[in-house]
């Protein structure tokens, strides 16, 4: 999945899932050590983004992974947002 593909299946995925927006997009090896990110994280290639809900999703993450996926995404639900990366990153 290139960079533009990856932009526009995060957006879809907002659109159909109501998320507010993206909190984190890329990071510099630096800012991603300091917020306890992984060592070959996605947002250091900008292939990872983490998306906010207001007040809080109104799909289940059930119904979430299942948008993601047809959208050729990866979610990883954290206490706060969810990652979205693609389906084939396959660094840790």
């Amino acid at each position: 999945m290139t960079k533009s593909e990856f932009i526009d299946a995060v957006e879809s995925y907002c659109v159909a899932t109501g998320a507010d927006g993206v909190t984190s997009y890329w990071r510099c090896k630096r800012r991603n050590t300091a917020v306890g990110g992984k060592e070959f994280s996605a947002h250091q290639v900008w292939l990872g983004m983490d998306v906010v809900y207001s007040p809080a999703p109104t799909l289940s993450m059930e119904k979430r992974k299942e948008w993601a996926k047809r959208l050729g995404l990866f979610l990883w639900p954290e206490s706060d947002h969810d990652h979205l990366q693609p389906l084939n990153w396959s660094a840790g």
